[in-house]
């Protein structure tokens, strides 16, 4: 009989501690649910995802950001042929091609089509509204129709905006010109983000006295003659936006500047080898990598209707000293402390 209530009690005693367990185990249920959730993997294993990335023309941008958007997908385990396939598609610069993409596009099924360029993004827009996008590569998104904010979006989209650092770099021109009264800048009226860019250049180069001239390019091949009007207009530095027409032609307007002796600053980082005295990039590698990470939630389930639009988040600050003494532009010794960010590229 006692080996029986022995039996019993050592029975009772089992039952509680399991019980005690349990009880700790779901008084944190937050805990376990995020253990659960660093467990699961982002996309599920064994699924072959179909992906597109349309570009609207071939850049330097263009292509980092392309860059970016494949590591992303490394960095989460996601191998090219046995985990996805992505089909590239490039528009020449011509809006035309760029329609017919779309129409292809369309007539096929996506797990997520990835844009680069405001004209890219707002023909899919157009053509693809029950298709997932993220974008890269937009300087300002709501410019470009693609919302009222950006928590207030299209439900289909979402992505990073590259809108450049204007302040910044007319901070910095000023700071090496303290005299400058103009500078000019060649833009593309037929590109919405082109415009945008110019209108806010403008804005922040008034905000210090500066005028700003502008030069209007429909072709690449009028880039050259644009950029020898704003020199007859005699501006003391060209500061180029980027855009998709000129940011393709930019080393054209650099040749010009460097024959001009015109000092060159611009928003691209490419543009420093070409012969730029300074940029405030954008880095457009990590542009696509943010892109492609937000790409990745997309693919794991989120809505991209709840995923505010957002902006990259690095910018490279570079000046060429060698660039800088070949224009005969005086670099003051304390720019260091003044513009704590900059990076100075030495003579190599």
């Amino acid at each position: 009989m006692k080996s029986v209530s022995r039996g019993i009690l050592a029975l009772l005693l089992v039952s509680a501690v399991l019980l005690f367990s349990d009880l700790q185990n779901r008084s944190n249920p937050k805990e376990n649910t995020l253990q659960g959730n660093q467990e699961k993997p982002a996309v599920k294993p064994g699924t072959m995802l179909k992906l597109a990335m349309v570009q609207y023309v071939d850049s330097p941008n263009s292509e980092d950001c392309e860059k970016g958007m494949r590591k992303a997908l490394a960095d989460n385990n996601l191998v090219e042929n046995q985990n996805f396939t992505l089909k590239t598609f490039n528009a020449q610069g011509d809006i035309s091609t760029l329609n017919s993409i779309a129409g292809a596009l369309g007539s096929q099924t996506w797990d997520l089509i990835f844009a680069s360029s405001t004209p890219t993004v707002q023909m899919l827009a157009k053509k693809l509204p029950g298709y997932k996008i993220v974008f890269t590569n937009v300087g300002d998104p709501l410019a470009a129709g693609l919302g009222t904010s950006f928590e207030d979006h299209l439900p289909n989209i979402t992505g990073i905006s590259t809108m450049s650092d204007f302040e910044g770099l007319i901070s910095l021109v000023l700071y090496l010109h303290p005299r400058i009264k103009k500078i000019g800048t060649v833009f593309t009226p037929a590109e919405i983000n082109s415009v945008s860019y110019k209108d806010h250049l403008e804005e922040a180069a008034k905000a210090h006295g500066i005028e700003l001239i502008t030069a209007p390019v429909n072709t690449s091949s009028e880039v050259v003659d644009a950029a020898n009007t704003l020199v007859a207009q005699r501006i003391g530095a060209f500061c180029q936006i980027s855009d998709n027409l000129t940011g393709s032609s930019s080393s054209a307007i650099v040749k010009i500047s460097l024959e001009r002796k015109i000092p060159y600053y611009g928003f691209v980082t490419q543009q420093i080898p070409q012969g730029a005295i300074a940029v405030c990039a954008r880095d457009y590698f990590q542009a696509g990598y943010e892109a492609g990470q937000m790409g990745i939630e997309v693919l794991a389930g989120k809505d991209p209707a709840g995923m505010p639009y957002k902006y990259v988040g690095k910018t490279d600050y570079l000046l060429s000293e060698e660039n800088a003494r070949l224009l005969n532009v005086a670099i003051p010794g304390k720019i260091v402390q003044d513009f704590p960010t900059l990076q100075i590229i030495k003579k190599k």
